[in-house]
């Protein structure tokens, strides 16, 4: 459909392209321990960019039978939009990245039922105490993109992914999340994550009392990515042609502790935002942002790139209702070499955060943070003594990812991120 669509304007246009993206997903859920609903949801839509004149047109339609009407609209909106520098690129050979595993698409609905039971069965025998929310779902993504400049570049991609909270009431709600990728195919790992789910939970029968002050702190992998925000906004490019990112000429500064190493990475085989090539159509490539915590460089679209007086990271992210923005896909920090046990032994007194909830987050593009902890535990000379409620941590993450502790030797899957726990030797904890 999308070549159909380029051919309505070829005549109307000096540079077009047509993004073109499918989706199906097949969703089964359990709540409070009981099978909930199954559905199956579809999706298929159209964005046009157009350049006519140097002005920039954008308009898009999940309606085939109003396709006409889409590109009369970019064209229309060409009239009154901005003028733009950049052109499409020419036709590039894209990536090569495992994202296809037919195993994924042969798991029936019926077997997701089953694993969901199966994991809620095996919670009751170990945790019974324990309520279990489990979202299995099943996607099969077709995206494929063409241009006046001859690009015509498609890839299919398939997810399997696994989220469940378990909930605990007393005196309150508790949460403990974990995540599964099984998108190369591999079978729900039972043993393993109910051993992970109840081990939290026996933690969290414990209740225990902090303080407001200054404690080490060890970010589990569920937890990291609140962190990492301020981050992943400084590092985007827009920021950049904006002139607000506070690493504005920073490159080849060090503004982190030399532990950290930080990766957008669109190459991970089976992530779930693993792609051949960007939404611009150029080839995804793995792009360093912080090595040995040294500041690498910020992500660029093609039109970012443009205005910045740059090349493109090929680091555009597109879906058919938006124009292509600068983004991040896959973020990796690579893994330590820390044992999470030894690092424990190390602690008199201080926090193990698995999960952190939003709220009162203040000055973001600059780094500060408040995080309500929403999973963690007191550590008490190198043991875990129980749960904490009402329990904040802020400040801001350059001076928080400045002095490291140390960094786990392995990475936790969580579909677009991939990270070690991280042990800080001192951040600000606040207390009710």
């Amino acid at each position: 459909m999308r070549h159909e669509v380029l051919g309505l304007m070829q005549a109307r246009v000096d540079e077009a392209d047509v993004f073109e993206r499918e989706s199906d997903s097949l969703e089964v859920e359990f709540r409070q321990g009981e099978f909930y609903s199954q559905e199956i949801k579809g999706c298929r839509g159209w964005g046009v960019r157009v350049i006519v004149g140097g002005r920039l047109g954008f308009a898009a339609s999940t309606n085939p039978a109003r396709l006409q009407e889409t590109v009369d609209a970019a064209i229309e909106a060409a009239g009154h939009s901005r003028t733009v520098q950049f052109h499409l690129p020419p036709p590039l050979n894209p990536s090569s990245v495992p994202i296809f595993e037919n195993r994924v698409m042969l798991i029936s609905v019926e077997r997701l039922r089953e694993w969901g039971k199966d994991l809620i069965e095996a919670m009751r025998a170990r945790a019974p105490e324990a309520k279990l929310d489990i979202k299995l779902r099943r996607t099969y993504r077709n995206v494929g993109i063409v241009s006046t400049t001859g690009i015509d570049l498609s890839f299919e991609r398939t997810e399997l992914d696994v989220s469940i909270t378990a909930l605990l009431v007393d005196e309150g709600i508790y949460w403990i999340f974990d995540y599964l990728n099984l998108s190369n195919g591999q079978p729900l790992p039972l043993e393993g994550t109910t051993e992970r789910l109840a081990t939290l939970v026996a933690m969290a029968k414990g209740k225990a009392k902090v303080k407001t002050g200054e404690f080490p702190v060890v970010v589990m992998p569920t937890a990291v990515y609140e962190l990492l925000l301020p981050l992943t906004i400084a590092v985007n490019g827009k920021q950049k042609e904006k002139r607000t990112s506070p690493l504005l000429g920073r490159e080849g500064e060090k503004v982190l502790s030399e532990k950290i190493t930080i990766v957008d990475n669109p190459l991970r085989p089976f992530g779930l935002a693993s792609m051949p090539f960007d939404g611009d159509g150029l080839p995804a490539k793995r792009s360093p942002l912080f090595e040995k915590g040294v500041f690498k460089g910020f992500l660029f679209d093609i039109a970012t790139a443009q205005a910045c007086g740059c090349e493109s990271t090929g680091s555009a992210i597109r879906d058919y209702s938006h124009l292509p923005q600068p983004g991040v896909t896959n973020l990796e920090i690579e893994p330590g070499t820390s044992e999470l046990d030894e690092v424990l032994k190390g602690i008199k007194e201080g926090l193990l955060v698995y999960g952190f909830i939003g709220g009162g987050q203040s000055n973001l593009l600059a780094g500060e943070v408040t995080l309500n902890v929403s999973c963690g535990f007191k550590v008490e000379n190198g043991a875990v003594v129980g749960r904490v409620k009402d329990v904040s941590i802020g400040g801001n993450v350059y001076e928080m990812f400045k002095e490291v502790l140390a960094v786990g030797n392995t990475q936790k899957d969580l579909g677009e991120a991939f990270f070690p726990f991280i042990a800080f030797p001192r951040l600000k904890v606040a207390a009710k």
